[in-house]
């Protein structure tokens, strides 16, 4: 069947990378569209404005997208694992009414989303209560148009889910790869006002923080385009056709499914907001390296989250074929690979913390407090590595609620852990509240699902 890959069969090993290497340049993608436009923010100096003050409100705004990447997953995992499951058993139709029913689904959130983002900016914004007016202002600029073009955020991760659950993510690095080199030439262009290129100026638009935005959705916007373009030839995974496969059930089979992220992942939003509120009293700076701080640690993440999309796709197609021993076999044979990967990305993290703050700032006081940072979340990242590993597994059988609850409940600790070490600690206490809290959540993950999967095989054994 040439619209997958089918998982059920061969080298598992093989297999697994043929889905987790596209995720994981899509992810380095995604992480690159993310530090551009630090990096380019970071050098509105050059504009006589404050850098630290320009990352700051984009941190700010920026817990906004990620509280509405909730939605996003509650929508993207159902439909990507359901299309797994169906892809599994060969069934093609099955895969044309939930990718319907996904579009349906995603554009009800979509609108939903850019609604309260674009009248609720200013409420939004002041939640963090900066001391700055630039901050407050920048920010409120940049979530407004952030919101309005919503939609395109919304339908390209729908269209990448469907790839990512007929394990064709190389399609969906393709698209997204195109989307970043856009977004490379428009970020230097829309934010500063000049741009030295092989010693010849160029004239920029000089729109500071709202120019990163402006750049930013118009690369989504021009992802969406390919996406329906590619929907509109023989190629397309599905005929979009949602009147006709409109179906309340498969809507709620979709929910079921990813309901549990999705709660999660605005759950871990909201403590995220409350975290930042926490940070921010200590001053704009330490939004600043936060915001930082957190792209920088998505070198961790992004290997993790292509084997969390293949575990997923893998796991979803093996049990919808009912293959155990390849479900079992597939996830340590990925531990395999991830638990050296989480050591290494350890190591380098704490190393060369400073060199990698020291790319984005100048300033000798903000690289320090940065380098401290990094060296505070080096210590969790194997754990965390794992944890994502863990939880893609766990999706692939449709028990998205197990890793919801245990992601959850180590996020919700952060809040009392962080209040009381930062007494002693100060701000560097609420980091470590995140790094212990992610560490729980790693091995207690991991000793859930071995259990689970050992019970699992038994009844289906028995069955």
């Amino acid at each position: 069947m040439k619209k997958k890959i089918d998982l059920t069969t061969g080298n598992i090993l093989k297999k697994l990378l043929i889905v987790a290497i596209p995720t994981l340049l899509t992810s380095i993608v995604q992480m690159s569209y993310n530090l551009t436009d630090m990096f380019w923010v970071g050098k509105v100096e050059t504009m006589e404005l404050n850098a630290n003050e320009a990352i700051a409100a984009v941190g700010t705004a920026g817990f906004y997208p990620w509280f509405g990447f909730g939605l996003i997953m509650l929508v993207k995992i159902g439909t990507s694992v359901k299309v797994s499951q169906a892809a599994g058993r060969n069934d093609m139709e099955e895969v044309q009414k939930i990718g319907n029913n996904g579009i349906v689904f995603m554009l009800g959130f979509a609108f939903l989303y850019s609604l309260v983002g674009f009248l609720g900016a200013d409420l939004y914004v002041a939640m963090f209560k900066s001391n700055s007016v630039n901050v407050v202002n920048y920010a409120t600029d940049y979530l407004r148009i952030m919101a309005l073009f919503g939609t395109s955020f919304f339908m390209v991760n729908l269209f990448n889910g469907v790839y990512d659950g007929l394990g064709k993510t190389i399609n969906t690095f393709l698209i997204t790869a195109s989307g970043l080199v856009l977004n490379i030439i428009l970020d230097p262009l829309f934010i500063l006002d000049n741009i030295e290129v092989f010693n010849t100026t160029i004239n920029g638009l000089g729109m500071g923080v709202k120019g990163a935005a402006i750049a930013t959705v118009i690369s989504q916007s021009f992802i969406l385009l390919i996406y329906l373009v590619v929907y509109s030839t023989k190629f397309r995974p599905f005929r979009i056709r949602v009147i006709k496969y409109f179906d309340w059930n498969k809507i709620k089979e979709i929910g079921k499914i990813g309901l549990p992220v999705g709660i999660q992942s605005m759950l871990f939003t909201t403590i995220a907001i409350i975290i930042g509120i926490m940070v921010t009293s200590y001053g704009d700076e330490y939004m600043a390296i936060q915001r930082l701080g957190s792209q920088i640690e998505a070198l961790a993440w992004m290997v993790a989250s292509g084997f969390q999309v293949a575990l997923s796709s893998f796991v979803g197609q093996n049990y919808g074929a009912g293959k155990m021993d390849r479900v079992k076999d597939g996830y340590f044979t990925a531990l395999k690979l991830l638990i050296p990967y989480g050591v290494i990305v350890n190591v380098v993290m704490f190393v060369f913390a400073e060199q990698m703050i020291g790319i984005f700032l100048t300033n000798p006081e903000t690289i320090a407090i940065g380098k401290r940072y990094l060296e505070i979340l080096s210590i969790s990242q194997l754990f965390m590595i794992i944890e994502l590993g863990t939880a893609g597994a766990f999706n692939g059988l449709s028990k998205t609620y197990i890793p919801s609850s245990v992601g959850f409940t180590g996020n919700l600790i952060r809040i009392p852990l962080g209040m009381i070490l930062a007494i002693t600690f100060g701000v560097y206490g609420i980091w470590w509240a995140v790094s212990i809290s992610s560490i729980v959540k790693g091995v207690v993950l991991t000793i859930w699902f071995i259990v689970y999967l050992r019970k699992l095989k038994i009844l289906k054994t028995s069955s």
